[in-house]
C-alpha cells in the first residue's frame, strides 16, 4: 500500500469516526434536552471542524511536496487552534444557554475519537518508517 493510499484511507476513517461519535452526541444532547441540547451541538460542531482539518491535512498530496511536509503538520495545528479560537469567541455570547459539561463531553469523545482512529490507522499501514514495506528484511545479516 503506498503513502498516499494509507493517508486516504485514514482521512476516510477519521471522517466517518468524527461524524458517527458527533450523531451520537447530538442524539443524546436532544434525548436530555434544554442546555444539554445546547452544549452537546456546540461540542459536535467544534469536533466536526477539527475532524474537517483533519481530513483535509490527510488528503493533501503531501509526497509531491517533500518541503512542505513537515510545515503540514504545523499547518494543521495552527488550523485547529484558529477553529477552537472562533469557537470561543462565538461562543462567549451564548455561554449562558448550555450546560458546559454536555459541551466538553461531546467535544472531547468527538476530539479523542478522532485521534485513536487516525493513529491506529497510520500504524497498521503497510510502511515502515523508513519508507520500505513492513516485513522487508533484506539486508538483515541474520
Amino acid at each position: 500500500m503506498s503513502q498516499q493510499s494509507l493517508f486516504r484511507r485514514t482521512a476516510v476513517r477519521v471522517a466517518w469516526a468524527g461524524g458517527v461519535i458527533a450523531a451520537v452526541a447530538l442524539i443524546a444532547g436532544a434525548l436530555a434536552g434544554g442546555g444539554a441540547w445546547a452544549g452537546a451541538a456546540w461540542g459536535a460542531l467544534t469536533g466536526v471542524l477539527l475532524t474537517v482539518v483533519t481530513v483535509i491535512a490527510l488528503l493533501i498530496p503531501w509526497d509531491r511536496f517533500p518541503m512542505l511536509a513537515s510545515a503540514g503538520v504545523m499547518v494543521s495545528f495552527a488550523a485547529k487552534i484558529l477553529v477552537v479560537i472562533g469557537v470561543v469567541l462565538v461562543l462567549g455570547a451564548h455561554r449562558g444557554a448550555l450546560a458546559p459539561g454536555w459541551f466538553f463531553c461531546a467535544f472531547a469523545a468527538v476530539l479523542l475519537g478522532v485521534t485513536v482512529v487516525e493513529v491506529v490507522s497510520l500504524g497498521s499501514g503497510s510502511h515502515a518508517p523508513s519508507g520500505r514495506p513492513a516485513g522487508n528484511n533484506s539486508d538483515d545479516k541474520t
